[in-house]
């Protein structure tokens, strides 16, 4: 191998994690120390069986994967992408205190929501640009984000994943983030409405989930399409108990939202999940859903591209 050109090493190391990269190539003599340390896009993941770094350097982690362990995170302040699952409390501290000004993309999972103080610092570091270079992020939890005064401008960020929100905070996230594509976030319940001082340009997809227990109604729901004119793609996931289900044989399926707030939409996918819980009487289910689906059809007449695909949960 050492006889190998330089570029066909670097191709050779692309298929090897990079904990056994350096475990295999590191200290051989001094080109393998040279060409290893010139890399600097390398993927980095920690778990619990798998978390030594002793011999890595840390500059040259681009991406970096922790899957539920503690370890410092201020000594990696250039990675580029950080992707944490089940985060420990020191860390979501270190996120929301340090610095990682090449930080692009960010995604948080939570299983519970254990120390809202800190996450909350996050969304103000995120809407405040003092993740510079920060291009889409994704944080998803449990309670519900409440806006900041101090949300100021991220020009940088494109695509976000949320959870819970209200229109109030709908209305800042957007206010905040003025070159935002794509947003994704669960609708909670929002007491009042808001008329738009200034709509959104440039989102363009949008996805917006309603779990069991939050329903909507179509006046909240133009609230919140009235702020993106220009949206192209849109995507609904509605959950309902089935008990509910004969309203829906004259439903609205947001068509006249549609029609009066989203005339460059191409794309519209509902996705409908129904809960049986223990209901008996389902003998004419199949001929109600089928029913369901031919007047989803017509309510929307060709428009543009429309699904409704129903997901039955017994």
């Amino acid at each position: 191998m050492e006889y190998f050109p330089n570029e066909i090493l670097i191709k050779i190391f692309k298929y090897f994690d990079i904990q056994e990269l350096f475990q295999a190539f590191y200290n051989l003599n001094s080109r393998f120390n040279i060409l290893l340390h010139s890399l600097n896009n390398l993927s980095l993941t920690l778990t619990k069986t798998n978390y030594n770094i002793n011999k890595i350097p840390i500059d040259c982690i681009s991406i970096l994967i922790i899957n539920e362990i503690q370890i410092e995170l201020d000594q990696f302040t250039h990675i580029r992408c950080l992707i944490l699952t089940i985060p420990f409390y020191r860390q979501i501290h270190q996120l929301s205190t340090h610095t990682f000004p090449y930080l692009e993309h960010l995604s948080i999972n939570f299983l519970t929501q254990s120390f809202p103080y800190n996450i909350f610092n996050i969304y103000n570091k995120i809407f405040s640009n003092e993740f510079p270079c920060l291009q889409s992020s994704y944080l998803q939890q449990a309670e519900v984000i409440h806006r900041f005064e101090t949300w100021t401008h991220t020009l940088s960020l494109r695509k976000l994943k949320v959870g819970k929100i209200n229109i109030f905070t709908y209305k800042a996230i957007l206010s905040s983030c003025s070159n935002l594509y794509y947003l994704k976030f669960i609708k909670n319940i929002s007491k009042g409405i808001l008329l738009p001082d200034k709509t959104h340009v440039n989102l363009k997809k949008m996805i917006i989930e309603l779990p069991l227990w939050n329903s909507y109604t179509l006046s909240e729901m133009n609230n919140f399409l009235s702020y993106v004119p220009n949206l192209e793609q849109f995507s609904i996931y509605h959950a309902e108990f089935c008990a509910d289900i004969n309203g829906y044989l004259s439903y609205d399926w947001l068509s006249s939202s549609i029609d009066s707030y989203l005339p460059l939409l191409h794309s519209f996918k509902y996705y409908f999940e129904l809960f049986y819980f223990g209901l008996s009487n389902t003998y004419d289910m199949e001929n109600i859903l089928s029913q369901i689906k031919e007047h989803f059809k017509k309510v929307h007449n060709n428009q543009y591209q429309s699904r409704l695909t129903i997901i039955e949960r017994i």
